[in-house]
């Protein structure tokens, strides 16, 4: 008998150190520094437990525009939490080994395995990974990817809270996952 739990899924959303140009973006390493993260039950909708745990970059600094777009600033990051730490609240207090775990794309699987690989401990997945744009562009049926903002809009949904910061575009993710749901 399997130990996985599926009433529930762990929704994630990264954001990461970024820069605006090519050049500056061949020079820089991206590292996480925010990790938002909520659960979504899956039989009433109900979304519980979010959070932006904010990380510690070992390299990179926090550029102009990374602060513009996620206003997450040098000093948040400064104060942030290891990455290590960030993925031990992800296992113990989510269960994310016994847990089905979401994302708006593909981009946070990769960037957090990458990662977890770059600091030599084990990802923290589940039983199962869902690629939530996928599902939506599917139950829309949209021909290519839908951003979350639109797949928000085919569901007559508004964006609620900060674009572009991980706690919150994790919970819009976890609402487009119920509206396919349910």
């Amino acid at each position: 008998m399997s130990n996985n739990k599926y009433n529930e899924i762990i929704v994630l959303d990264l954001e990461a150190t970024c820069w605006d140009t090519p050049e500056e973006q061949a020079k820089f390493t991206s590292e996480i520094i925010e990790v938002g993260v909520c659960v979504l039950n899956i039989f009433t909708g109900e979304i519980t437990k979010p959070a932006g745990l904010i990380v510690k970059p070992r390299q990179s600094k926090i550029s102009p525009f990374c602060e513009k777009l996620t206003s997450i600033t040098q000093e948040m990051v400064d104060e942030g939490m290891k990455f290590e730490k960030a993925i031990k609240i992800l296992k113990m207090e989510y269960g994310s080994s016994t847990r089905a775990m979401a994302g708006y794309g593909n981009y946070d699987q990769n960037m957090l395995k990458r990662q977890c690989i770059n600091h030599a401990i084990t990802p923290p997945f589940g039983p199962t990974y869902v690629n939530i744009s996928a599902l939506a562009s599917f139950k829309l049926k949209t021909n290519g990817r839908l951003g979350l903002e639109g797949a928000l809009a085919g569901f007559n949904l508004r964006f609620e809270g900060r674009p572009h910061r991980g706690v919150d575009d994790a919970i819009q993710a976890a609402r487009v996952l119920w509206e396919i749901i349910k």
